[in-house]
């Protein structure tokens, strides 16, 4: 990176610090809403589908664990 790009970056990711360090629940509530906004795509990418894991993904590997037996107090059974 050039001088003017590395000045740059550091004076973003010391303000982000900065507002970070000043509003720690606003930061919160912006990183949960991030996270709700990824979670459909998260999950797909994993396998999880409308109608049950997909083949041959991390979904079914991980269903396959579980070898039918889904206690209903595991996070499997939630989704």
């Amino acid at each position: 990176m050039g001088a003017t790009m590395t000045e740059a970056f550091e004076k973003a990711v010391s303000e982000a610090s900065g507002l970070a360090h000043e509003h720690p629940y606003f930061c919160a509530l912006i990183a949960v809403g991030i996270l709700a906004i990824l979670m459909p795509w998260v999950l797909e990418a994993l396998g999880f589908a409308e109608l049950g894991p997909v083949e041959g993904t991390f979904a079914a590997w991980w269903q396959s664990t579980y070898r039918g037996y889904v206690t209903k107090e595991s996070l499997f059974s939630f989704f």
